[in-house]
């Protein structure tokens, strides 16, 4: 398992303790500061989740599941803005952003990889 995923996952955690702290105290700014870690250690973890997952798939692989990624996280995000569930709406984001890190990763390991076949 990456550092990423393991740093990830920690900065995940601490951001939801921050987030439950803020709500229950009425601390808007603890809790928005804990939602934004939260969103941060997602993305931390899926970047880790594609170093890990590059031992085990082929390129496209890493291509359809990060498009995968990036659909899933855009409709949390927009059921999140209409339904006004800002958690939501920012596990979207974190979502939408590491399919876009993992599809990236798969085109240019494809590019590469083509390359030197040349």
């Amino acid at each position: 398992m990456s550092d990423n995923r393991i740093e990830g996952a920690a900065d995940k955690l601490a951001g939801s303790v921050k987030e439950g702290l803020g709500k229950m105290t009425g601390n808007e700014r603890l809790e928005a500061e804990g939602m934004a870690q939260k969103a941060g250690g997602s993305v931390q973890n899926a970047a880790g989740k594609v170093e890990d997952a590059v031992e085990h798939k082929s390129f496209n692989d890493h291509r359809a599941e990060g498009a995968g990624h990036k659909l899933m996280g855009s409709i949390k995000e927009g059921v999140g803005k209409l339904t006004g569930n800002e958690k939501l709406e920012a596990e979207g984001i974190a979502e939408k952003t590491g399919g876009s890190i993992q599809n990236a990763f798969g085109k240019t390991g494809e590019a590469v990889k083509d390359i030197f076949k040349k």
